[in-house]
């Protein structure tokens, strides 16, 4: 088995498009990591992608770091899930994400976009994709949500590269993983948590998902 951590950055789309797209985010970026058995990286993905609908704005710009001409020379959500899926190749695999929002960003614009691929298909189903986010929550009894920053954090990890990078926060989730699932036993670092009445930082997607628009 081997196991795949994705990892989403977004776009905003302008309510201008509400009639053919209901949703406030749209992908531009994936990042993936593929693990051994081991939980060992053994390869990255770096994907743009070219939204149909939204525009990256100087806000996600500076926050990601990507650029314009990046996307808009980037192939198509359906071209780059594809293609995601034929790097993974034949192997047995389970997806890993930091909290659901990407598994559920994904099932939006493919439902939005009317893609229609086998591939993609059996990529999104849903018995293969774990919250790691849910699995951190319930592991150590905790009473929110943790960012994945605040995260690596409180497991003594050194994060690589940046946050808000789809590639970076891959590599990071993974490094995550590897460590909680080669020890059992390990406990977190245990000292007062600044006062907060929520994650200490927090995805594009759940920033993003603060600015959904109404599709009731």
């Amino acid at each position: 088995m081997n196991y795949l951590v994705i990892d989403l950055e977004m776009c905003r789309v302008q309510k201008l498009y509400k009639r053919n797209y209901k949703y406030a985010s749209e992908i531009i970026q994936i990042g993936a990591v593929l693990l051994d058995e081991r939980f060992k990286k053994i390869a990255t993905l770096c994907q743009y992608v070219n939204p149909e609908y939204g525009v990256l704005d100087n806000f996600i710009e500076k926050l990601t770091g990507i650029k314009n001409y990046e996307i808009k020379r980037a192939p198509k959500l359906t071209e780059a899930l594809e293609h995601l899926v034929d790097w993974i190749g034949d192997r047995e695999y389970r997806v890993y994400a930091w909290s659901n929002s990407d598994q559920l960003q994904i099932l939006r614009e493919i439902k939005a976009k009317d893609i229609k691929s086998d591939k993609i298909n059996i990529f999104m189903d849903e018995n293969r994709w774990i919250d790691y986010q849910e699995v951190f929550t319930q592991r150590f009894h905790l009473d929110r949500h943790f960012s994945l920053e605040e995260a690596l954090e409180r497991a003594e990890i050194e994060p690589e590269g940046n946050f808000h990078d789809g590639l970076d926060d891959a590599v990071n989730t993974g490094k995550l993983i590897e460590k909680l699932e080669l020890n059992p036993e390990y406990k977190l670092v245990d000292y007062a948590l600044l006062e907060s009445d929520g994650p200490l930082s927090c995805t594009i997607g759940d920033l993003l998902g603060k600015m959904q628009l109404n599709i009731g």
